[in-house]
């Protein structure tokens, strides 16, 4: 599977976004408060302890963008190589540089308010017993975030992921967080897309709909609603093709064949559609390559 990355690391000033005091924040790990510390989300130093992003205004009005084969949401204004390298031209923040690995997480010069970010999205499960619904119940937060000082960043990206059972839901997370409503907010960055903090640090994501937004690269999805059984199909993608399934199936396992198998008639079963179609091309193209057939 691709990385899904477009663009490079940056060198890092020591950008934040901006904190107010919160109240018995939820306990985070102290490894993921130094790390990102020095990226995205600063600690607070008041006595009451660590504070809530600073979100201002809407939701930025560009659509979701999944990308299978690249490994990433989008949500950006940009659709090409010329339109990105514009939209790096007028912000800061962090970026994937030279295989960096990082997310790309982008704010306006002008007013360090966000523009745009292409997040990875992790291979590798969460653990059966790790449970993110309680941020479900979590009241949204609409605005976008805004940051607290001009400068790059590092923001390094999730590290495992989770979908419900009806794939309407695809939570992605760093791996030493124990999701919990309290102390936590919900901010709804765009359609269907919510960053989420723990005691004002960025623990995770979440893209509602996901079968909805499904793309080759940077085409924009189609406006509807993805047809019937795709978000069905769209499970069973990601609960075949994710760690350590995937190490599997480049040693060809014969079992995970027929899996894949399996899921490509029943792709081909469903109403014509470019987000099936999404599916359909890119487990074919790695059934191909890593089976050689």
């Amino acid at each position: 599977m691709g990385d899904g990355s477009g663009g490079g690391k940056v060198p890092e000033t020591g950008s934040k976004v901006r904190a107010a005091d919160s109240e018995r924040a939820a306990p985070v790990s102290q490894e993921r408060v130094r790390n990102l510390s020095k990226a995205l989300i600063p600690l607070s130093t008041t006595s009451a302890g660590l504070g809530k992003p600073d979100v201002k205004g809407s939701p930025l009005p560009h659509t979701p963008r999944y990308s299978l084969s690249g490994g990433f949401v989008a949500v950006s204004p940009h659709t090409d190589q010329r339109t990105h390298e514009a939209l790096l031209a007028e912000t800061y923040g962090s970026v994937d540089w030279l295989w960096s690995g990082d997310d790309e997480i982008r704010f306006a010069k002008a007013d360090s308010m966000l523009r745009g970010f292409t997040l990875a999205v992790p291979e590798r499960g969460a653990p059966d017993a790790w449970d993110p619904t309680p941020w479900l119940s979590t009241p949204l937060h609409p605005g976008v975030l805004h940051a607290l000082s001009p400068g790059n960043f590092e923001a390094k990206p999730t590290e495992m992921r989770w979908v419900d059972d009806s794939a309407q839901h695809l939570i992605c997370a760093f791996s030493d967080v124990e999701p919990a409503t309290h102390g936590c907010v919900r901010v709804r960055a765009a359609q269907g897309f919510d960053f989420v903090f723990a005691g004002g640090v960025y623990v995770g994501w979440i893209l509602s709909a996901p079968a909805d937004f499904l793309v080759r690269e940077w085409e924009l999805p189609p406006a509807d609603e993805a047809p019937a059984g795709l978000a069905g199909a769209l499970h069973a993608y990601l609960g075949t093709f994710v760690e350590p399934k995937i190490d599997r199936m480049q040693d060809k396992d014969a079992a995970l064949l027929r899996e894949v198998d399996s899921l490509l008639a029943r792709l081909a079963l469903l109403p014509a559609d470019p987000r099936r179609d999404v599916i359909a091309e890119h487990v074919a193209d790695l059934r191909a390559d890593w089976y050689e057939l």
